[in-house]
């Protein structure tokens, strides 16, 4: 699995990946722009899952390793704030080549989640009731 994020910073211009994104439930009031290239001066890197295996209607569920970041990338915005304009995935065969777009039905990508987190962030497992109280969940 490959992942996209597209930062403002000062370059050409890209295009999104996947084409025009439309979400599903906007704001009436707040368009938001969907069009990445858009923004001024928008950058992009690229990382990679280790690689993932599986057979026909099996299920793939569980939380992965961190994937570190290009350490260049890490030390340019060491004590900075990155501004993430996107975020893109696609599913690909690593080739000679180059990357190789999977086809979406080869593999049913319908729980997809990434975390992107700080120097000094961190994770941790909470119940369901603390995480209604610090808004993390939809519901009660």
């Amino acid at each position: 699995l490959g992942a996209t994020l597209a930062f403002p910073k000062g370059g050409k211009k890209l295009e999104n990946m996947n084409g025009e994104y439309l979400i599903s439930n906007p704001h009436p009031d707040k368009p938001f722009n969907t069009d990445y290239s858009s923004y001024e001066g928008v950058e992009y890197f690229d990382v990679y899952s280790p690689p993932i295996t599986s057979k026909y209607a099996e299920v793939y569920w569980t939380m992965m390793d961190a994937v570190p970041l290009d350490p260049k990338l890490v030390q340019r915005f060491h004590g900075k704030t990155m501004a993430i304009v996107g975020f893109e995935s696609d599913q690909v065969f690593k080739t000679e080549e180059g990357d190789k777009s999977v086809p979406i039905t080869w593999a049913y990508n319908h729980h997809f989640e990434a975390y992107l987190m700080g120097a000094n962030s961190e994770m941790r497992k909470v119940s369901t009731d603390v995480a209604h109280k610090v808004g993390h969940t939809i519901g009660k």
